[in-house]
């Protein structure tokens, strides 16, 4: 029987510097594939692939429009972590549970997309390495 990954929030009764702390550790880690995406454009526009391979152009072109994407993804990540974190500070001047509940719930919406993107990610760079180690001249 296999588990079964869901989110669940443990933000409730986390302090505002470790809600903070979380989201610049998301954001560090968000930040750390923007140089990952230069090389893969880079590598996805060389001319180092073998010239039998059928449906070569096509495929890198596949991986050139999803690597697209995830890097606009990327960014709007980053600019809504940076955002959440100077908006969190804001829930200290909260009064009452409503407001404070509003800035845990945008906080859970943010932290449940940051590990879903990476799954996504981690699962193309798996299928692009190995797309590409079996296309590559030796």
């Amino acid at each position: 029987m296999e588990t079964e990954n869901t989110y669940k929030s443990f933000n409730d009764e986390k302090t505002i510097e470790e809600l903070q702390y979380n989201m610049l550790r998301h954001k560090t880690t968000l930040e750390s594939f923007i140089p990952e995406f230069s090389f893969f454009k880079y590598l996805l526009k060389s001319t180092i692939y073998k010239d039998t391979v059928i449906n070569l152009f096509e495929t890198l072109e596949l991986y050139k429009n999803e690597l697209t994407y995830l890097e606009k993804t990327t960014e709007n990540l980053i600019i809504d972590a940076k955002a959440h974190s100077n908006k969190i500070t804001d829930k200290i001047e909260c009064e009452d549970l409503a407001c404070d509940n509003y800035f845990i719930n945008e906080y859970d919406k943010l932290e449940h997309k940051i590990p879903d993107f990476l799954i996504e990610y981690s699962s193309f760079k798996s299928k692009m390495f190995q797309y590409l180690q079996s296309v590559i001249k030796h």
